[in-house]
């Protein structure tokens, strides 16, 4: 087996993120989608005609086959642990959707089952990824910021109806409305990605939290609607103010600030402020970042994961980020009936 040579991945679930998490591994040049497997048989039918792979019949199958170098498991949150646990006993690779897991403890079991077996692991906080992100990362390394004082997240969409009971998969289910299942709600299904890449443009992590948050106008007993209160390292105060209830355009904005200047991310891209001479940029006045090239980033997520995979080495994205990321939104939930919750720190694995 070569360094270069495509890893052989089966795709567990055919829904909506499925599909595409499939078909962007498929396109990212360094993995094959070997095979798929879905409860619904038709949706496994369709997906794997179109990527020209087998169906299995069961997972048993999919672990017993020699053909199958890893998983990319894009499944209910709540099969993430076992799924992982049996991957890692065949000696099989996973790639999972986030979140890692629903609670801190599988997660921890997951990540000791991979190490044990000696597989790799990593999670898809992919949005990292995107253009916009990595420039904002190379700012802040640059010192265009200074010291970081304060960072502030604003994230509104609408959910409707069909998104928590399932009507947009082509297997519909209302685990996404049940926190026994899913872990939590629009803070565990969205706002995790923003807290990732968070953690990566700043290499900052929260470590104390409060949050308030509630449902109030969707089915079943996940958050609908957070504020987050958080001290990233020893100084800087954060804010994040999410919902999934609100009506009209989407709004989406990350606003990073320190002692010499200020970034801004949303739709329309970055801006950024410094009192410093950066990246070429006139110190004291607002420089506006617009156009970025169009990347697949869960491609590259899988390119870095096969990377890994075939040089031995960790990747990413992997455990000790997917693990600090649940510790952020464990701790923001038990915050509600605890009060500020001091965030673990990830064990030295």
């Amino acid at each position: 087996m070569t360094a270069t040579e495509p890893l052989k991945v089966a795709a567990i679930g055919a829904g909506g993120i499925a599909q595409r998490n499939a078909t962007e591994t498929a396109r990212s040049g360094a993995a094959t989608i070997v095979g798929v497997l879905d409860v619904n048989m038709k949706a496994a039918r369709d997906l794997a005609g179109k990527l020209k792979a087998r169906v299995f019949a069961s997972y048993d199958e999919v672990l017993g086959s020699p053909d199958v170098e890893a998983v990319l498991l894009s499944t209910p949150h709540d099969l993430h642990c076992e799924q992982t646990l049996a991957a890692a006993r065949a000696g099989k690779h996973v790639l999972v959707e986030k979140p890692l897991a629903t609670t801190l403890e599988d997660a921890e079991r997951m990540i000791a089952a991979c190490r044990t077996a000696g597989v790799q692991l990593a999670v898809n906080y992919s949005f990292r990824y995107l253009p916009k992100i990595q420039k904002a990362k190379e700012l802040v390394r640059e010192g265009a910021l200074g010291d970081i004082t304060g960072i502030q997240v604003i994230a509104h969409q609408f959910k409707d109806l069909g998104y928590w009971m399932g009507a947009r998969s082509t297997s519909p289910d209302d685990w996404r409305s049940l926190k026994a299942r899913s872990g939590g709600g629009f803070l565990m299904m969205n706002v995790c990605h923003t807290i990732d890449y968070l953690y990566f443009i700043t290499g900052m992590r929260g470590t104390r939290v409060y949050a308030e948050y509630a449902n109030l106008a969707s089915p079943g007993d996940v958050e609908d609607i957070i504020s987050v209160s958080c001290r990233w390292g020893d100084r800087a105060i954060g804010s994040i103010c999410a919902s999934s209830i609100l009506r009209g355009a989407d709004t989406a904005e990350e606003r990073i600030w320190g002692t010499k200047g200020t970034l801004v991310i949303n739709e329309s891209g970055l801006s950024m402020y410094s009192t410093r001479p950066v990246d070429g940029k006139r110190p004291g006045r607002l420089h506006a970042y617009r156009t970025f090239p169009d990347v697949s980033w869960t491609a590259a997520w899988v390119r870095d994961f096969v990377t890994a995979v075939r040089t031995g080495t960790t990747p990413p994205v992997g455990a000790r980020e997917a693990w600090e990321n649940l510790a952020f939104l464990e701790s923001a939930y038990a915050s509600l009936t605890a009060g500020p919750v001091t965030i673990p720190e990830c064990p030295q694995w």
